[in-house]
């Protein structure tokens, strides 16, 4: 049963996802064709650099822009599903509390890993242009050794992390939502209230956490101090997933048994 919750969930929106994604590819080859090709890095340094931040800018925002709709998407249909009128239905089907998150958390962590990697390919698309790729040669020994290891390696590891803190993103999302509909009023209001409180909570505990290890403020990563820019990312990849882990579980705990006791349908 639990597979055809997981089937149904990609049936009713498989349509909007591919419909979004497929427009952030296009754009993305657009970009590519029309503006990054045609990119000469030695040309006035002013404009170069003007154009550049525009255009990164304009990039960052239509990621960001693809990234949310998809969150969008799965926290919706999430609350839709199980809170609202349509629950009368979902809670007469013959699968327990359990199965119900875990098809929801399982259809909308593929969701996001999916978002996730086609906005990688959108991004790899653009910088692996020929001009970049020459430009980026020049300076790519003194990056390397900055860094530690070569950009390309960093950025799969960057891109790992991602993969792996998308589970973390759509239990959050469900708890927020799962504590939202406590209260029958403002199920909405006290959702995104739910989500900006404990978005800062963890980000005040994670720095305070960072600063008595050491890691931040003050945390020298310089060349010169035999310690490479990788290293201090990686002390905050393994710190911030380590916490993160924690938070979920706590936070999949909380979901679980508000949904199991604690139901409030419209």
């Amino acid at each position: 049963m639990l597979g055809k919750l997981i089937k149904y969930d990609f049936k009713a929106s498989a349509k909007i996802f591919i419909l979004f994604h497929a427009a952030f590819i296009l754009a993305c080859l657009l970009c590519r064709i029309l503006f990054v090709d045609h990119l000469r890095f030695d040309a006035p340094i002013d404009p170069l650099v003007t154009s550049i931040a525009v255009f990164s800018s304009l990039m960052i925002f239509l990621c960001i822009a693809v990234n949310f709709a998809t969150w969008l998407q799965i926290t919706f249909r999430f609350y839709r599903n199980l809170f609202s009128r349509e629950g009368y239905l979902s809670w007469t089907l013959p699968v327990s509390g359990v199965q119900q998150l875990w098809g929801k958390i399982i259809s909308g962590y593929i969701f996001m890993a999916v978002d996730i990697i086609v906005i990688a390919g959108g991004i790899l698309l653009l910088v692996t242009a020929k001009n970049i790729t020459t430009a980026y040669s020049s300076i790519a020994p003194e990056m390397t050794e900055a860094l530690g290891m070569p950009l390309s390696t960093l950025a799969f590891y960057l891109f790992l992390f991602c993969l792996v803190s998308g589970i973390s993103a759509v239990i959050m999302s469900y708890f927020c939502i799962a504590v939202g509909q406590l209260f029958p009023g403002h199920r909405i209001l006290c959702a995104v209230a739910a989500y900006f409180i404990t978005s800062f909570v963890v980000q005040i505990f994670s720095l305070i956490v960072m600063a008595v290890s050491g890691i931040f403020p003050g945390y020298n990563f310089l060349p010169d101090t035999g310690t490479t820019i990788s290293d201090y990312l990686f002390n905050i990849f393994a710190l911030s997933g380590v916490l993160s882990f924690i938070v979920t579980v706590i936070q999949y705990i909380v979901t679980h048994y508000i949904m199991k006791k604690k139901i409030n349908l419209i």
